[in-house]
């Protein structure tokens, strides 16, 4: 039997170093004082199409369900400016969300119907403080999840529209989406497009927007475009330095309003987090609130991950027994899972031999092995299956050499 198209079954192997990710991103959102929400996977319809702030190509990515007025989640921003524009919370309100979201889209290497977001959003603040502080939680969730290396590029929306405006380009939408393809296309078939599309304006706009020079010079260079934009740009950049300007940069939804910004990593195609300011967003639904996030792409680590990744099990000790002291053995993995240290018993009935197989077979660190002589002597035989060391003694002294 098959999964739905676009969808996948995750086999221990791949879950383990996924809930690791999981949890690592989690514990950083918490220490900056984020809280968790969550959201139904359905939404009305008219939530997620509302003023179609996603853009054409989000509305036609939505799973509507037949003969309802409900879709699947597209994304998790959505539904965090839903509830941010019909709850008070006290400002600023510091979200973070770990959960599946559905796209109707043609499934290819890498891109699938469903896969996790793991966004952090700061709801109600105005200030680029909030930028920065988005920016320091990323990058130490990505250098715990073992990327010491990644550059973290910045733009701001209002600057690229005011350099269109310069350019005399009404059809910004369309040049945005010529200049959002650079990384697919390389940057110079997006001038290519850029010129074929707007001819003098598209070589004019290319010009206004410089690839090389300092943070400072490419910001001096577009003042002139969005005084405001460069700003909030230098401000960012006061709270947290290690940025470099790309002026080019779009990020494809339509929401975004000011900053916005990617995170690479050396040797990876695409981006490993993104994000930006969408003041305006959670207006649609009722209540004007500022508002920016960054979502972490936790597919693509998890994916990097599950490549270095070897553990099949989270148990640390097999307790491995004779027919008559499996009650024995029970009791010493009571005794182990007390202490925290995660214990499995042999629920089969097996042959010694073939319960050792098992435990090798699953990569368990630590067996122990007890039959009628351990039983009478309140004692264990513990093996450290990596360097092959034995040793017979008491349960208090495996707990110790086990913790």
């Amino acid at each position: 039997m098959e999964t739905p198209k676009g969808m996948r079954d995750f086999l221990p192997k791949d879950m383990m170093p996924r809930e690791e990710v999981f949890q690592k991103i989690r514990e950083t959102f918490r220490e900056f004082g984020f809280v968790p929400l969550e959201t139904p996977a359905l939404e009305y319809i008219s939530t997620l199409n509302a003023k179609n702030q996603g853009g054409d190509e989000i509305a036609g990515q939505i799973f509507a369900l037949e003969g309802e007025k409900l879709g699947l989640r597209f994304d998790l921003t959505v539904p965090l400016a839903r509830v941010a524009a019909s709850t008070s919370f006290p400002k600023p309100f510091k979200r973070y969300q770990i959960g599946r979201v559905w796209r109707r889209e043609e499934p290819q290497k890498g891109r699938y119907r469903e896969f996790w977001q793991a966004d952090v959003d700061i709801v109600g603040c105005a200030s680029m403080r909030a930028e920065a502080e988005l920016l320091e939680v990323a990058s130490l969730a990505l250098r715990r999840l073992g990327f010491p290396e990644f550059k973290i590029l910045l733009n701001n929306r209002k600057i690229l529209n005011g350099a269109l405006d310069a350019a005399k380009i009404k059809e910004k939408g369309k040049a945005m989406r010529i200049l959002d393809k650079a990384d697919k296309v390389g940057e110079k078939e997006a001038e290519k497009m850029l010129r074929a599309e707007f001819g003098q304006k598209g070589e004019e706009i290319l010009k206004m927007l410089p690839t090389k020079g300092s943070n400072e010079e490419k910001l001096a260079a577009v003042e002139q475009y969005s005084a405001e934009g460069v700003k909030e740009l230098r401000e960012i950049l006061s709270f947290f330095p290690h940025v470099e300007m790309d002026l080019r940069m779009v990020r494809g939804l339509g929401y975004y309003s000011g900053p916005i910004y990617e995170i690479k990593a050396p040797g990876l195609s695409g981006s490993i987090a993104a994000g930006g300011r969408y003041d305006g967003l959670i207006a649609i639904y009722g209540k004007d609130e500022p508002a920016t996030g960054i979502s972490l792409g936790v597919e693509r680590i998890a994916l990097l991950l599950s490549e270095k990744h070897e553990a099949k099990t989270y148990t640390k000790v097999f307790i491995a027994s004779l027919p008559d002291a499996y009650d024995y053995a029970l009791s010493i993995a009571r005794k182990l899972r007390q202490a925290g240290i995660p214990a499995e018993t042999d629920l089969m009935g097996r042959a010694l031999g073939k319960q050792l197989d098992y435990a090798n077979s699953q990569g368990i660190p630590h067996i122990i092995v007890v039959g009628k002589k351990e039983m009478d002597e309140k004692k264990v035989t513990l093996k450290d299956m990596k360097t092959g060391k034995s040793g017979y003694l008491s349960v208090d002294e495996a707990l110790k050499m086990l913790k």
